[in-house]
């Protein structure tokens, strides 16, 4: 192994105040302080120079400097509140030339870790490497390994009061360096492992972990914490369901509000006269229409897009998280599909014969989707579940249908929704529904159908967890009565992982139905399937002219080999979990939460609003779309994370929800939700019973 050339320096950042547990960082763990564990630790990586306590000049902070003393640890003390001045000068007395930033909240750091991050970031070009960009360790052993210049530079350029206070935020966030996440090669959630010390019942955890693990002095490793922990998952359950990040978004709680900016619409407007005398509605799809968002404010018309930001016909810019309902999983207009559509519309669109890209594109699907072993494509979402019903009719010679969840505008479906006009009554009563996580619902539905229900399909998830092994119950039934089982993953496809919910929850279909963020926003779908079933398609007719088209199977092909080499569904988790905590939490610090929740898998969230009643609350809703679109933040209530939503994007964001979280809270103690409101408030899209 080469000997490293550089001073590379540990700086742990220390301090007594703590609001969550004053004083921990001298609390005892097997008769030493918390703090000379953590050093203890770090002092067994391989690579680091020197170790040095950064804490402040606040006389309560005293007690910090003499363990140092005692210990005979290099001390360094700076200002209270702007770490990041503290940091820098930290680490340019001790004349550093890379720093390794450690939290004195993590006696369970690993040396181990802390070497495989320096080592990435050695052996990489890169101003700064972690593995907390994208936690896939548990909470309390993250690791940041930068340059002295590079922190040197945060230090000259960041000037607000949060990348002051978080001394790394400025570097994660501006976009102007060079960063690189470090995975776990057996990847956690790391909200089921909290192994930093926040409260009391963390300390707890951590002083059971050392009661076990710490014998004679020696370290103790990663691998034998998880062993531990594996083996005895009380110890676990001690502290388990921690909030990431949480001092960062408590600190987004005191920052400035931010302003309305000014938002013409006029060519929206203009727009919107013109082709509401030539298009029913103003739309293609319904959820794009003007009655989904709020009218007087909102865009109407949007121009262009370009990574996870849009632009209307007026110019005006803005965060996009409606992402195209779901179809942009890697950002607009994506360097990468974009080159390969290009590259293939010299070919050609569509041919009199099958391509060969076909192939290619049912090959990969077959690879990474579990239940796929054929596979035909269609055009969008409503397509490909309308046919699998078909082919399940056929397999199954039955009639009736059992469906749980959104499956598009096709008559089977939405004949049991309240857009059921121009459907007739015999449509209607061969498809039932069945609630999810309450079994007895389809069971129900096969003790009274018995012998003609031909297939259960379902979104295997939507925005509630499926509870007390539902899935697996809803397979079993659904096999035992001779159905076969759907899953629509339509919108759960190549999110939550990329074989879909299917492989996230282990729960195998007959068959699945994929489209939306299949080929970054160009239509296509599919029906993957058992090689029995999908063989009548032989038979059943799924037809149609485009159904071949090769720029949006070129797309899809491009698309799914960026969403494996470049882990993009672990950053879409990633990014989705911070909105999701951070509204929350503000949600929870304003008392807003009988009003309103951001709920759902990370990968696709959904703000609720509800009135005093529990009723859902359309004003409220409309509210707060009025006052983010004034913001620049494209809101339907759904957050469609992808790839291209940086960093900077969700600090915005947050700070945005906060700044109309404190309006919808002042509007609610006057009662004046109504009163605000600057013009139409948004309609549901299927209208109450």
């Amino acid at each position: 192994m080469a000997k490293i050339k550089k001073n590379i320096v540990a700086i742990i950042q220390a301090r007594m105040g703590s609001t969550r547990l004053p004083g921990k960082v001298l609390m005892e763990i097997c008769g030493k302080p918390l703090l000379w564990h953590v050093v203890n630790r770090v002092s067994y990586s391989k690579y680091i120079s020197q170790i040095v306590i950064a804490t402040s000049t606040n006389p309560k902070d005293d007690e910090i400097e003499k363990f140092a003393k005692k210990y005979n640890i290099n001390i360094f003390r700076g200002s209270e509140n702007d770490c990041l001045d503290r940091y820098y000068k930290a680490a340019k007395k001790y004349k550093a030339d890379v720093v390794v930033r450690i939290t004195a909240d993590c006696p369970l750091i690993c040396p181990e870790i802390i070497d495989k991050v320096i080592l990435e970031y050695i052996k990489g070009k890169f101003d700064y490497v972690a593995n907390s960009i994208i936690h896939t360790y548990p909470n309390g052993v993250d690791v940041e390994v930068f340059s002295f210049e590079t922190l040197k530079k945060a230090w000259k350029e960041a000037k607000d009061p949060v990348e002051r206070e978080h001394v790394t935020v400025y570097i994660r966030n501006s976009g102007k360096f060079k960063i690189k996440n470090v995975f776990n090669d057996k990847p956690v959630n790391p909200q089921g492992y909290k192994w930093s010390v926040d409260r009391i019942e963390d300390l707890e955890f951590v002083r059971e972990v050392y009661k076990h693990l710490y014998k004679d002095n020696k370290i103790f490793s990663y691998d034998d914490i998880m062993d531990l922990l594996n083996g005895y998952p009380e110890i676990k359950n001690i502290n388990s369901n921690s909030l990431l990040d949480e001092g960062y978004y408590r600190s987004l709680m005191g920052t400035q509000t931010i302003k309305p900016k000014k938002i013409k619409i006029s060519n929206s407007l203009k727009l919107k006269r013109k082709v509401s005398k030539l298009i029913p509605g103003c739309s293609q799809t319904f959820s794009k229409g003007p009655t989904q968002f709020f009218q007087g404010v909102a865009p109407v018309f949007l121009e262009k897009g370009k990574g996870s930001h849009v632009w209307d016909v007026d110019g005006n810019e803005y965060i996009d998280y409606a992402m195209a309902l779901g179809t942009i999983i890697l950002g607009h207009n994506y360097p990468t599909v974009t080159e390969a559509v290009k590259k293939i519309l010299e070919k050609g669109t569509t041919f009199t014969l099958p391509h060969r890209l076909e192939g290619d594109l049912a090959e990969i699907l077959c690879e990474i989707i579990p239940c796929a072993e054929m596979v035909r494509f269609g055009k969008n979402g409503s397509d490909a579940i309308s046919d699998a019903v078909r082919v399940a009719r056929a397999y199954t010679g039955r009639d009736k249908i059992a469906c749980c969840g959104y499956h598009g505008w096709h008559d089977w479906y939405i004949a049991t929704t309240t857009r059921n006009k121009g459907i007739p009554e015999e449509v209607k009563k061969l498809t039932l529904t069945f609630e999810y996580n309450k079994i007895e619902t389809l069971e129900k539905i096969f003790e009274e159908n018995k012998n003609q229900i031909a297939c259960v399909i379902m979104e295997p998830v939507g925005v509630e967890e499926p509870k007390d092994n539902f899935l697996q119950k809803v397979k079993e039934l659904t096999h035992k009565n001779g159905a076969i089982l759907i899953f629509d993953e339509v919108v759960t496809g190549f999110r939550f992982s990329l074989g879909g919910a299917q492989e996230y929850f282990n729960v195998i279909p007959d068959l699945a139905c994929f489209g939306k963020a299949m080929a970054n926003g160009y239509p296509i779908s599919a029906i993957v399937g058992k090689k029995e079933i999908m063989k009548l398609f032989e038979e059943v007719f799924f037809s149609f002219t485009f159904g071949g088209e090769i720029v949006s199977i070129a797309a899809a092909i491009a698309t799914i080999k960026e969403l494996k080499e470049k882990k993009v569904i672990e950053y879409i988790w990633e990014q989705g979990r911070k909105l999701k905590d951070g509204y929350n939490l503000f949600v929870k610090e304003l008392g807003l939460e009988k009003y309103t929740q951001c709920i759902g898998y990370p990968p696709r969230t959904v703000i609720t609003f509800k009135d005093k009643d529990g009723n859902e609350d359309l004003l409220l809703k409309s509210l707060f779309q009025q006052e983010c679109i004034k913001r620049g933040i494209l809101f339907t209530g759904v957050h469609n994370i992808c790839f291209s939503h940086t960093n900077k994007d969700i600090d915005y964001t947050l700070r945005v929800y906060r700044t109309v979280l404190e309006i919808i809270k002042d509007a609610i103690e006057r009662n004046k939700v109504r009163e605000l409101l600057e013009g139409e408030p948004v309609e549901p899209v299927f209208r109450r019973a």
